[in-house]
């Protein structure tokens, strides 16, 4: 009857993990503590067989759902992350950028340095439009 408790606590620990992470860590050791919970309530079935069951659900549950889940989620997430959105704003430049020295531009409250794509002039209050990220600088043109 001990045994029980340990499932279910384990089970309980998976569902608490997953629940404060969104890594898919543990959701796989969910079913395999429920497997495990149900086997040890039932009598004779040893240790050995919980523990037996508990691994290979598991490593099913990994094997065959993690595709389907990483599919539903990579689907719900376009993969663009912020600085993604930051390329083909247009921005007015706040200071020049030339060949020798980077100019400057606020995005979203931040100052970003700005290089030309062509190496033209990028004249303080200038629009221009960002067509790159390269490091920290962001590459804009005209």
């Amino acid at each position: 009857m001990y045994l029980t408790w340990i499932w279910l606590g384990i089970t309980i620990f998976a569902i608490f993990a997953e629940l404060t992470t969104a890594a898919l860590v543990s959701v796989w050791f969910i079913g395999g503590g429920l497997v495990a919970t149900i086997l040890s309530l039932i009598p004779g079935i040893g240790w050995y067989w919980q523990l037996t069951a508990f691994f290979v659900v598991s490593a099913l549950m990994m094997v065959f759902l993690r595709p389907i889940v990483k599919k539903v989620l990579d689907k719900n997430s376009e993969g663009k992350t912020n600085l993604d959105n930051i390329i083909g704003q247009k921005v007015r430049m706040l200071s020049t950028a030339d060949f020798d020295k980077l100019g400057s531009a606020k995005i979203n409250d931040v100052v970003w340095n700005i290089k030309s794509a062509d190496d033209s002039v990028l004249n303080e209050g200038d629009i221009v439009e960002i067509v790159e990220i390269s490091g920290n600088k962001l590459i804009a043109k005209k």
